[in-house]
């Protein structure tokens, strides 16, 4: 069963991708530095002698920072008030 699109043409994949990179703002790169830390920490730790322990402490520290800076050193505002 296919799904057949009614005047729509398909879009490339790239574009896509592109797309949605152009239209994230901070908070949402703030948001992928999280689990991308921890996901590094891990292949990190797997090939090469620092622990898994050591390796999560270090992603730990950069998520809070991630979470600090989000939430208290630059906020979001409210652009709409005055």
């Amino acid at each position: 069963m296919y799904e057949k699109t009614i005047g729509r043409p398909k879009r490339d994949p790239f574009e896509t991708l592109i797309g949605v990179l152009a239209a994230a703002d901070r908070y949402d790169i703030l948001l992928l530095v999280v689990p991308v830390a921890f996901a590094v920490a891990l292949v990190a730790a797997s090939v090469s002698s620092v622990s898994l322990v050591q390796a999560m402490a270090v992603a730990a520290v950069v998520g809070a920072a991630v979470v600090v800076d989000a939430c208290y050193w630059n906020p979001p505002i409210d652009q709409g008030s005055s």
